[in-house]
């Protein structure tokens, strides 16, 4: 009986790998499809100018236009992110310095890079004000390693 059950093993470990075979999964690529148990990160810039992979970050720096401070974050996962916080950027002063705009974030577009997920996006809404210009200020994307 213990035979047996070693070869099934081994004949579904075959299986397994022949049909992960070309779907990006397991090939050992630079990005690859993430799978749903995995934990998902941002590179943030907040005090960190290279940036570093944070989950859930209190104070989140998307661009060098908008900051994030005391973001509560509702969702975060491999299907995205949302929270809500004080927004604030070069792009808002002198309005926001004082008083930051309440805004919510959403983090998606995850990739697998390096053997981690993290998100490739970001957009941020809210009732205030919005600039002309809204490319790398309320919507772009993040840095990944």
């Amino acid at each position: 009986m213990r035979r047996i059950i070693t070869v099934a093993v081994a004949v579904l470990g075959v299986a397994t790998a022949a049909c992960g075979a070309g779907t990006g999964t397991g090939m050992g690529t630079a990005e690859e499809t993430p799978r749903a148990e995995e934990q998902v990160y941002v590179i943030n810039l907040h005090g960190a100018e290279d940036g570093r992979a944070d989950q859930r970050p209190e104070n989140l720096v998307v661009s060098e236009f908008s900051l994030l401070r005391k973001v509560g974050w509702r969702t975060w996962g491999l299907d995205g992110a949302v929270g809500t916080g004080g927004l604030s950027g070069t792009w808002c002063l002198p309005a926001c310095q004082k008083t930051p705009y309440t805004a919510t974030v959403t983090l998606g577009g995850v990739k697998k890079v390096r053997g981690k997920n993290y998100f490739t996006t970001f957009s941020i809404d809210g009732d205030f004000p919005k600039p002309r210009e809204t490319a790398d200020t309320l919507t772009g994307t993040l840095p990944t390693p």
